[in-house]
């Protein structure tokens, strides 16, 4: 796979947002809906969005795509597993609500060997009611990957993958992140349960494959 990574422009502060309207994504009856309401904080007010994507079966997935998204670990581990590396976040934006109860941000990860070579794009959507206040405050420092503060702070937790995705290079999510892919990518929405409570919301799309293949009609 040709990857071009283009570098975020967008470098915010946390800042106050709305959340009036938030549907919780464990309740939304389709992809494209969980998606729009996931991708709705990063669009710019009055500019046309349509998170552009379709559902495929895990079984349609490529190998090695398959590998790092059909499963019920978190994401940071199925990475440095592939990788052989730990992997960095970055923190393109990110949005905090007036309570300081739901935070979102939209995040790439790369592997510490190669620093420049983006391996996941994602947008993480937390409500830190569910979360003690040292988990809180790791996650707003920014320093480790959303899965390695949790298993850091071993909180009981679930990991439910609702919906497998497959963008189109050059799409509108894709390009929120600021990608250039020539490929189709996959990705999953799902939830993770803290103390079986809907606590952490996510999609996660895997980019960064040495040798993936191309797929047609994608």
């Amino acid at each position: 796979m040709s990857l071009q990574f283009v570098p975020p422009t967008i470098l915010t502060g946390t800042v106050p947002m709305n959340a009036a309207g938030r549907s919780r994504i464990h309740e939304v009856p389709t992809a494209h809906a969980t998606l729009m309401e996931l991708c709705a904080p990063f669009v710019a007010p009055g500019e046309p969005f349509d998170a552009e994507c379709a559902v495929v079966q895990p079984e349609e997935i490529p190998h090695p795509d398959d590998q790092l998204l059909v499963h019920h670990e978190h994401m940071t581990l199925a990475l440095q597993r592939f990788h052989g590396s730990p992997v960095e976040v970055h923190v393109q934006e990110e949005h905090l609500d007036a309570a300081g109860e739901l935070y979102t941000r939209k995040i790439f990860l790369t592997p510490g060997a190669a620093p420049q070579t983006p391996v996941e794009w994602g947008i993480v959507r937390l409500d830190f009611r569910y979360m003690d206040d040292a988990v809180r405050d790791e996650i707003l420092a920014k320093q480790l990957p959303l899965g390695a503060v949790l298993i850091k702070h071993n909180v009981h937790r679930r990991i439910k993958p609702r919906f497998f995705l497959r963008f189109p290079p050059g799409g509108p999510v894709l390009r929120l992140f600021g990608a250039s892919e020539s490929r189709a990518v996959y990705g999953r929405l799902g939830t993770i349960y803290c103390d079986e409570e809907p606590a952490i919301e996510l999609l996660e799309i895997v980019t960064g494959i040495p040798g993936a293949p191309t797929v047609a009609n994608a």
